[in-house]
């Protein structure tokens, strides 16, 4: 026979969409996908916080819950595919002065002026 829990309860559903959550980090991570699993930590975060905004989580376990969930995304590897890659170098001015000094000039490829130039 089971004990019955004192105390306050998260509703069923939303336990268990937790719950699940939390087991498809853990199952994405054991076959390697650490991207899907990224995406699943961040589901299960916006999740706990949607329940917690909406009153669903008891206050007595809302530290428990945020840690546990923290915890869960620290651990997740950094995803590879999501990191952007870096930005490209915006300072074509300072380019083309030190080009000029070195006796380069560098060609711009424009569509809008290559546009103006056919219109003339």
């Amino acid at each position: 026979m089971e004990s019955e829990v004192e105390g306050p309860r998260i509703e069923r559903a939303i336990a268990n969409e937790l719950a699940d959550l939390s087991d498809e980090v853990a199952d994405r991570l054991e076959s390697g996908d650490s991207c899907g699993a990224a995406e699943s930590a961040a589901q299960l975060r916006e999740r706990l916080t949607a329940a917690i905004n909406e009153g669903k989580v008891p206050e007595t376990y809302l530290e428990e819950l945020s840690g546990a969930t923290n915890e869960l995304e620290l651990g997740v590897p950094t995803c590879i595919d999501k990191i952007p890659p870096p930005a490209p170098d915006t300072d074509e001015d300072e380019d083309d002065d030190a080009d000029k000094k070195k006796g380069k000039h560098k060609k711009k490829h424009n569509g809008e002026n290559a546009k103006t130039e056919d219109r003339r």
